[in-house]
C-alpha cells in the first residue's frame, strides 16, 4: 500500500528568551510515511527512533529557526527539512556607567557628591521603552534605566525584556557606589618662598590653581612678590575649595663681604636666599674691570683667579635672575677680607 505523505506535528515547549541560552526545547510527532523513524536536527547525525515510537524531544536548544529532517524506513523525506520558529534570542548585555557630580556652594566652600547609575545595552535594542528594570531584586517597573543618588556600597540592577530575558548588569558582578569625603585644602609654608597646598578627601587625582593659573597636580608653588594668594583644588569629580592666605617674600641675599681663610666660617662669596630662581647666574669682577669669575646658583667663590689668591679689597658684582617671572638684575660690590 501507499503510505500517507510523511509530515509531523510540533509543540513548543520553551524557549531560549536570551542571546546564549540553552533552554529551548520542542516535541515532535511524527505523521504518515513507513515506520520506523529516524530524526535529525539542523542537518547533523540522525538518531534513529525505536519501532513504535513517533514522538521525540529536541532540547538544550539555542533560540532561533530550527530546521528539522524526518526519514522514515524508506529514506524518504531526508531532503524536505521542516522549519520550527523557535523564538529568536535577545542581546541584552546591560552594562552600569556610574558618574558621580559635585554640588559645590563657592558661599560656604562646602561641596557634597551625588550619583547617577546610567544602564547601557545592546546597540541591537532600538526600543527601551519596552524594557522594565529591578534595583537590587527589588519589583520590576518600567524606566528610563536611570538611577540616582544610590546609597554607598554594592548594587546591581536587573534588566528584563518582553521577550522574558533577564540580565544583571555586568554580567552579574555588582557595581560599587563609592562614598566621598567633602574636599578639603590648607596652605602652609614650604620652603624659602613656597606655599604648600594639603588637599584632602574628594577624589584624587587632584587639579591645583593659584590665583586663576593651573598648575595640573603640582602642589607647590614659588611666589615673588608678597601678598595674598588664593589656591584652588578641584578633583576628579569635580568638587573644588579654595583658601586664602598672606605669604611674605624674601628676596635675594648678597653678602657684602667673606674671608676665605679656611675657618669655615664665610671662606667663599656666593648668592643665598634664591633657591627659586634655578637659571640665576653671577660675574665677579676686580677694580680694574677684569672678569674674574662666572658661576651659578649654589656656587661660591674661593677668592682666587686661576688658583692665584687675590688680595684683600673691593669686587663688583652683575647677578642675573633669568626667571621670566623675575628678570631683575643687580650690581653691587663687596669686600674680599684676608
Amino acid at each position: 500500500d501507499q503510505p500517507a505523505p510523511l509530515g509531523f506535528t510540533y509543540t513548543i515547549i520553551s524557549g531560549a528568551p536570551c542571546d546564549g541560552d540553552s533552554t529551548g526545547s520542542f516535541t515532535i510527532e511524527i505523521l504518515g510515511g513507513e515506520p520506523p523513524y529516524s530524526v535529525s536536527l539542523d542537518d547533523v547525525t540522525y538518531t534513529p527512533l525505536p519501532v513504535g515510537v513517533t514522538t521525540f524531544t529536541f532540547s538544550g536548544l539555542e533560540g532561533g529557526e530550527k530546521m528539522v529532517y524526518v526519514l522514515d524506513s524508506g529514506n524518504c523525506g531526508g531532503d524536505s527539512p521542516f522549519s520550527i520558529p523557535l523564538q529568536e534570542p535577545v542581546i541584552l548585555d546591560p552594562l552600569a556607567n556610574i558618574d558621580y557630580e559635585c554640588i559645590n556652594d563657592t558661599t560656604n566652600n562646602t561641596n557634597t557628591v551625588t550619583n547617577r547609575v546610567t544602564v547601557t545595552l545592546d546597540s541591537s535594542i532600538t526600543d527601551t521603552s519596552v524594557l522594565e528594570y529591578s534595583l537590587d531584586g527589588g519589583a520590576f517597573a518600567t524606566g528610563t534605566g536611570v538611577f540616582e543618588n544610590l546609597s554607598p556600597g554594592p548594587h546591581s540592577i536587573e534588566v528584563r525584556h518582553p521577550s522574558g530575558c533577564v540580565k544583571i548588569t555586568d554580567n552579574g558582578i555588582p557595581f560599587i557606589i563609592e562614598t566621598f569625603e567633602s574636599l578639603a585644602l590648607v596652605l602652609e609654608d614650604g620652603g624659602l618662598n613656597e606655599i604648600v597646598a594639603i588637599a584632602a578627601g574628594g577624589a584624587t587625582p587632584y587639579e591645583f590653581r593659584l590665583n586663576g593659573q593651573s598648575f595640573g597636580n603640582e602642589s607647590t608653588f614659588l611666589i615673588f612678590a608678597s601678598g595674598d594668594y588664593t589656591v584652588t583644588v578641584i578633583d576628579a569629580n569635580g568638587c573644588e575649595v579654595s583658601a586664602t592666605r598672606f605669604f611674605e617674600y624674601i628676596d635675594v641675599c648678597i653678602p657684602n663681604y667673606f674671608t676665605p681663610n679656611g675657618d669655615g666660617n664665610l671662606d667663599g662669596w656666593g648668592i643665598g636666599c634664591a633657591n627659586q630662581y634655578r637659571n640665576l647666574t653671577f660675574d665677579i669682577f676686580d677694580r680694574y674691570g677684569r672678569k674674574i669669575a662666572t658661576l651659578n646658583i649654589g656656587e661660591k667663590w674661593d677668592g682666587k683667579y686661576r688658583g692665584v689668591e687675590l688680595p684683600s679689597g673691593d669686587y663688583w658684582y652683575v647677578v642675573k635672575l633669568n626667571e621670566p617671572r623675575d628678570s631683575r638684575e643687580f650690581v653691587g660690590h663687596f669686600t674680599l677680607y684676608r
